[in-house]
């Protein structure tokens, strides 16, 4: 990414699902996997609710101009996060990309610890607080491989880092933010699919020319 097209933001919704129990119910039969040379382990295919793209128009205020529904791009699919066990993820310190779409969050697991939730992250050394571009690299005097082989060493390294930002788990609450923005789970939870930390994401590409949040 070189250019930067969001100022940032962090949009939380409790009771974001209708029907909840609907949704838990497609993402307790879904098969799950870790597909090669990324982490988190996740659905084979996407859920997306009938009305579901106009929904996330109107609450986040924007026209999205893109929608995919291939599971490896991750928009509409359930994760599920593990503290313990055989399939234990210590939750690094991450951008998406693309980093101009937004990334949504649905948590779908009731009644977890509040922080099991979301935290967003400035690196302590450089300072930067969203996905790296090559002027980044230059007012660090670093090449780009450089700085993001820093971020990747450092990701799962909560000492390197500052907390930005914190939002509770609250079963059924949607979060939402630019998905360039440093994030991670603030704990994952249980050990197997029977306890473990379920949640789905959504990963938009949005034209932020229409967006209509009064944002600084």
């Amino acid at each position: 990414m070189e250019k930067r097209m969001y100022n940032r933001f962090l949009l939380v919704k409790d009771n974001f699902y209708d029907n909840p129990a609907m949704v838990i119910s497609a993402a307790k039969n879904a098969r799950f996997h870790e597909p090669e040379n990324v982490t988190g382990f996740r659905s084979t295919c996407v859920y997306h609710e009938q009305g579901i793209r106009q929904k996330l128009e109107k609450i986040l205020g924007i026209k999205i101009n893109r929608w995919d529904t291939d599971p490896l791009l991750e928009n509409g699919v359930f994760y599920h996060g593990f503290a313990k066990g055989t399939k234990k993820e210590v939750p690094g310190v991450h951008a998406d990309y693309p980093a101009n779409d937004i990334t949504v969050l649905i948590y779908l697991t009731p009644d977890l610890p509040y922080d099991c939730g979301t935290s967003l992250w400035k690196h302590k050394r450089t300072g930067v607080t969203d996905a790296v571009t090559s002027r980044d690299a230059k007012k660090l005097g670093m090449t780009l491989t450089g700085l993001r082989n820093e971020l990747e060493t450092d990701a799962k390294n909560r000492s390197k880092w500052i907390e930005v930002d914190r939002v509770g788990h609250v079963f059924n609450r949607m979060v939402a933010y630019p998905s360039g923005v440093f994030h991670s789970a603030t704990n994952h939870f249980g050990d197997s699919l029977k306890n473990g930390r379920i949640y789905q994401t959504y990963r938009i590409g949005v034209d932020w020319n229409t967006h209509k949040m009064k944002l600084a």
